[in-house]
């Protein structure tokens, strides 16, 4: 036969007759003291959870400013006129004062020309009065005034940078824009090929006579000046080759699609605020102006000696 013991709960403490010594206000106070902790858990809750969202905002806007700001450093991202201009150029005025659209252009590398003439390039036409005017306009030399603080950004010593005279301006410099100087070299051998070389030097150089040494340093002063904004900028756009009847071999494709800076709108800015060249030309070296002295070999080539043969100052500085 088998027991099963019996189990007897009771209460932790009795009194006399048998009754719970937990009182009605003591269960009420436990009531409360679990109700108010519940509340309390349940409002702490939505607390943790702001302050986790305040947290994780408070960092992501830490990090995006640190990858803005690298970003911004690395030249990704450039606010303001000619943003873009600005993160892949040395500093220039220009950028500062022109807009200058980006623009995508069509070369014309056709190696013959239209047979229509007015979808002719003027550019590539044999000598004329309105070629050389065509290419006078983009080839100018006009000078615009700049400030000592834009001499400064550019890399140079202010003290020694020609001025305007103080009718400019207390501190106007004298600044040209690089473009147009390429483009004369561009122009300079233009008329010493061998096809425009009688029409523009043959009175100078006539017969078998050879150019002069100002002549020969000119052309190989604009060949290099061109190779080196060439290697400079570096166009990495690529074009394609075709089949053709005439030839056997892929022929280059030279018309596609370059992205440019407008080249009208900044030409149009030059010719607004250039100085022309005959007010220019009336400019001359103050008394207190630092001086370069040039070399024997460079007044020789620049005709200094013709009128001056006495000059007797010597140096080693070229240009």
């Amino acid at each position: 036969m088998s027991f099963k013991k019996s189990v007897v709960y009771s209460p932790l403490s009795t009194r006399e007759d048998g009754s719970s010594s937990r009182s009605d206000e003591d269960r009420r106070l436990l009531r409360e003291d679990s109700t108010a902790k519940w509340q309390s858990r349940r409002l702490n809750l939505p607390s943790c959870l702001i302050l986790a969202n305040i947290a994780l905002f408070i960092t992501s806007t830490i990090l995006f400013l640190i990858s803005a700001s690298l970003f911004y450093k690395s030249g990704g991202f450039r606010p303001g006129r000619n943003g873009l201009l600005k993160a892949s150029s040395h500093p220039s005025p220009i950028l500062d004062l022109v807009d200058i659209p980006l623009i995508t252009k069509r070369m014309n590398g056709s190696l013959l020309e239209p047979s229509a003439s007015s979808d002719r390039i003027i550019y590539r036409q044999p000598p004329s009065p309105e070629v050389d005017a065509a290419w006078d306009r983009i080839q100018t030399r006009e000078p615009i005034p700049i400030t000592r603080e834009d001499v400064i950004k550019l890399g140079k010593d202010p003290s020694d940078a020609a001025k305007f005279p103080t009718s400019f301006g207390d501190e106007a410099y004298v600044g040209k824009i690089d473009v147009f100087h390429q483009i004369h070299c561009l122009n300079t051998l233009r008329m010493n090929l061998r096809n425009n070389f009688a029409y523009y030097y043959g009175d100078e150089f006539p017969g078998d006579k050879p150019t002069d040494a100002w002549h020969d340093v000119h052309v190989a002063h604009c060949l290099n000046i061109l190779l080196e904004n060439l290697m400079c900028a570096a166009n990495v756009d690529v074009y394609t080759s075709f089949w053709m009847d005439a030839q056997l071999q892929p022929f280059p494709d030279f018309n596609i699609d370059h992205r440019c800076r407008d080249f009208d709108a900044i030409l149009a800015w030059q010719e607004e605020h250039a100085v022309p060249l005959e007010e220019f030309a009336k400019i001359r070296r103050p008394a207190d102006a630092k001086v370069h002295i040039m070399s024997h070999e460079f007044k020789e080539v620049m005709h200094w000696y013709d009128e001056r043969p006495d000059d007797g100052m010597q140096g080693g500085e070229t240009a």
